[in-house]
């Protein structure tokens, strides 16, 4: 997908959402932001990303944030290896034999996260598509009972399980997307998650590796700051 607001636009967006805000103020959601998006025919979800790429989370963001620029977004999309759907590092090699510790959806963190509260997570496979909105420049969580998609994770310490048992569980799920998970998948969570502190808030993206023969793709899980 692919959006370009020229300058001008932009300063019709400010303009709009500005002379709303002073009427009504701001509720921290983009309500007046998505009206016009409506009102002009541009697509919200694409607009949606290229606003909060830019830091721009609510309605009197937009107005602070875009002054005098242009804005555009495009994502594009990611192709899966029906051989390594999560695109698993390629010579990835577990050096654990067991987990005391799981990725778990909380409650109450803001948007873009539906999983249950302490509901067991997952990187989603590069070929499922969400079930619910989610930003098109992250990747993802899905959640093993619900199969609903959430951006942010946190580490939640367990009693020890083997590999085995962890990919069991994961196979265990009724989840589509997660059907036929690579046999290295627990592991690999389990290696990234090690030495990570109870609690820690966690995300996953696709990230860009060089080799020595060539450039290519590969799933990562990594410690994230969240925004209050």
């Amino acid at each position: 997908m692919t959006l370009a607001l020229d300058e001008k636009t932009v300063g019709q967006l400010i303009e709009f959402v500005d002379s709303h805000l002073r009427r009504d103020g701001c509720n921290h959601t983009h309500r007046f932001t998505s009206q016009w998006s409506h009102e002009h025919n541009i697509a919200w979800d694409d607009l949606l990303d290229a606003l909060e790429q830019r830091g721009a989370f609510c309605d009197c963001e937009v107005v602070l944030n875009l002054q005098g620029s242009s804005l555009s977004f495009e994502s594009e999309p990611n192709v899966a290896d029906k051989e390594n759907r999560w695109l698993l590092p390629p010579n990835f090699a577990c050096t654990v034999e067991t987990t005391n510790r799981v990725l778990v959806a909380r409650a109450g963190i803001g948007k873009n996260n539906y999983a249950s509260d302490g509901e067991w997570l997952v990187p989603a496979p590069l070929d499922a598509k969400p079930r619910r909105r989610v930003r098109k420049l992250v990747h993802y969580f899905i959640g093993l009972e619900s199969g609903l998609p959430t951006e942010i994770g946190f580490i939640q310490s367990i009693d020890p399980l083997t590999l085995n048992d962890f990919l069991q569980k994961i196979r265990a799920s009724t989840v589509a997307e997660l059907q036929n998970c690579d046999d290295r998948l627990a592991g690999f969570i389990a290696q990234k998650i090690a030495k990570m502190a109870d609690g820690d808030a966690v995300g996953t993206d696709i990230m860009d590796r060089v080799g020595i023969a060539a450039k290519h793709k590969e799933l990562t899980i990594h410690r994230v700051i969240l925004r209050r």
